[in-house]
Formats: structure tokens, C-alpha cells, sequence
């Protein structure tokens, strides 16, 4: 009996199929980057509120906002910048009650930041930009896209409400020349109802491995905001 041949792919065949993949491949990659940068958001939103709640519980038990600042000025609100080390390493000492890397704090720092050594808030390595030996000098948080210039606000008047803040970059849903009311944390008219706010902005996002500062772009980056 005769058996039949089979007749393999031509080269146009092959070359058909390979440059459908490739079509394929172009439109699933930016879907699957959306998807990335959606969880990003989402996570780091996440991340903030939780700390928006430990700064909210630590001013429920000492009557008073974490003094991570030079000073304690309850006449006005307060803005911290956490791309500088020393800020940020207050603002840990305050909420988690020890230091980045775990060790506890000494008793001077107890005084300062935290004197019953009360845990309102577990930071995980993947909060800092660079986790190391030294992370307790060299503190710097960042959110999930690598930016580390958070900006912390607290409502130290004991208005109601945070307002007239300048001299930082603002996420545009909290800007009054964009909000179309006006209002906004930049604004002296009312501003926000809100005791916290954490933010990063697009258009001031950077990232540090420790020895390379570099700028983020817009695709790279988003406003991240988190009030209560």
C-alpha cells in the first residue's frame, strides 16, 4: 500500500505565522503593562491609607501628630518631605516603634517618637528604596513605582481641614488651579477636609538604588494620594 507524504510549512507559511505572533504580542504587552501599573496604583494607595491610619491612631493616643519635623508649630499645618533620610527615618521611628531594620529604639528615641513603643504600623523591605546593612542611616520609602518623594501632611492647626501648603509639586486632584472649585491643599479658602495626607506626584517622581538619582516619566509614574 501507498502511504501518503506530508508536506511541510513553506517558508511563507512560517513566516506568516511568526509575524501574526508578533502582532499578538504587540497588542497583549501594553494590555499587560496597564494591567501592572493599575496594581501599582492600587497597592500603593493601599500602602499610604495604612499609614494615613497610623498617623490618625498615634495622634488618638498621644494627642498629637508624630514630631517628624524640626519642630512642632501647631499655629499652621505641616508639610514633611520623606526623599530626605532623617525625615524618614522619624516617620518609622514614630509609627512601627523601632528602627528599619528591627532593632528597638533607645530609650532617647522612646522620649521623642514613641514612648510606649506602641506598633501602629509594619513597614516591609519593599517600602525602602534600597534594603541594606546600613538601612537604618539610610532611610528612604518609597511607593510601588520606585518614587521616593513622598510628601506627608498633618493637620497640626486642628483645623478640620489641611490648606495652604506650597513649595512641593501637586497631584492634580488636590490642586486648586485644577480642581475647578478652587479648593485644593495650596488653597487658604478651605482646602480639604482631611487630619492626613500622603502623596506622590508624577511630575516629581524619582527613583535612588543608592548611588543613581533618575527622574521617572509619566508612564513610569502616577499621583498617588491617600487622605483621611
Amino acid at each position: 500500500m501507498k502511504s501518503e507524504s506530508r508536506r511541510g510549512f513553506t517558508l511563507i507559511e512560517l513566516l506568516t505565522v511568526i509575524a501574526i505572533i508578533g502582532i499578538m504580542a504587540g497588542m497583549l504587552f501594553p494590555a499587560i503593562n496597564a494591567v501592572r501599573r493599575k496594581s501599582k496604583i492600587a497597592t500603593s494607595q493601599s500602602t499610604f491609607s495604612q499609614w494615613c491610619t497610623a498617623v490618625n491612631r498615634y495622634k488618638s493616643v498621644y494627642g498629637s501628630y508624630p514630631n517628624i519635623g524640626t519642630k512642632y508649630d501647631t499655629s499652621v499645618d505641616s508639610l514633611h518631605k520623606l526623599d530626605d533620610t532623617a525625615t524618614a527615618l522619624k516617620f518609622v521611628k514614630s509609627l512601627a516603634a523601632k528602627l528599619p531594620s528591627g532593632s528597638t529604639l533607645t530609650s532617647t528615641d522612646r522620649t521623642t517618637f514613641n514612648r510606649n513603643a506602641e506598633e501602629f504600623c509594619a513597614f516591609s523591605k519593599e517600602d525602602y528604596a534600597f534594603y541594606s546593612t546600613s538601612i537604618d542611616t539610610t532611610t528612604l520609602l518609597v511607593d510601588k513605582f520606585g518614587n521616593y518623594n513622598i510628601r506627608v501632611i498633618f493637620d497640626t492647626d486642628s483645623s478640620g481641614s489641611i490648606k495652604a501648603i506650597t513649595g512641593v509639586t501637586i497631584p492634580d486632584d488636590i490642586n486648586s488651579a485644577k480642581s475647578g472649585t478652587g479648593l485644593g491643599i495650596d488653597s487658604a479658602k478651605g482646602g480639604i477636609p482631611a487630619r492626613v495626607i500622603i502623596f506622590t506626584a508624577a511630575s516629581d517622581a524619582k527613583s535612588y538604588d543608592g548611588v543613581t538619582i533618575t527622574p521617572l516619566t509619566a508612564d513610569e509614574a502616577a499621583d498617588i494620594i491617600a487622605i483621611q
